[in-house]
């Protein structure tokens, strides 16, 4: 074989060598399509706990009983003897303090803004309230009045002028009573909100003008 055959057959197997070098380094590697699929995904980071801030529940109260709203469901809170456990439920009976009772029988039963007198033989007796909250919940007439109340919210609300500086709402006739206020004249029984000035200083529930509540 002549010396350029020689060269050309040396450069034909160069060049196929080249061809077979560049042909594996292009060839798909082991981390293919099913690798990637495979590959651990990014974890997502846990969400914050949410904080739920509950809100107090309130004390309504007319001339029947008063009622607890928003909080755990509970039955009318009575103004007798057997709903004081309610009231301490509703209010916190660590923050009552019960003294001796009275000599009509009548025994006062104290929050921080609140007192209860219950008779001990059942009959029904009142709530008086001086101040808006009690031990966090809200207490006011089924009107929206609350201790704070200015005299207009009231006369707004249907309150009407009573004896002193008291308002009266919610008036209605008591059947065989007679007024002490007005002779010859059925008694009635209401809210009674005493005023300091335009201002509702204290509620008394149920309050009548016939007897000594």
């Amino acid at each position: 074989m002549g010396p350029l055959r020689t060269a050309l057959a040396g450069a034909t197997a160069l060049l196929g060598l080249t061809f077979t070098l560049v042909s594996c380094t292009s060839a798909p590697t082991s981390s293919g399509l099913m690798d990637v699929a495979t590959l651990p995904t990014a974890q997502s980071e846990a969400l914050p706990a949410v904080e739920v801030v509950s809100v107090a529940s309130a004390i309504v109260v007319s001339l029947e009983h008063a009622t607890v709203e928003g909080g755990t469901a509970q039955e009318p809170l009575g103004y007798r003897a057997d709903a004081v456990d309610g009231w301490r439920s509703a209010l916190g009976s660590d923050s009552a303090s019960s003294g001796s009772p009275s000599a009509d029988g009548v025994v006062a039963h104290d929050w921080p803004g609140l007192r209860l007198l219950l008779a001990d033989d059942d009959d029904e007796r009142s709530v008086s309230i001086t101040a808006a909250e009690v031990n966090g919940h809200p207490v006011r007439t089924a009107h929206g009045l609350a201790v704070g109340s200015t005299r207009a919210e009231a006369m707004a609300a249907g309150a009407l002028p009573g004896s002193g500086h008291e308002l009266r709402i919610d008036v209605r006739e008591v059947p065989g009573t007679s007024s002490a206020e007005r002779p010859d004249s059925v008694g009635t029984e209401f809210i009674a909100l005493e005023m300091n000035g335009d201002t509702v200083a204290s509620i008394r529930v149920p309050a009548n003008d016939f007897g000594e509540r």
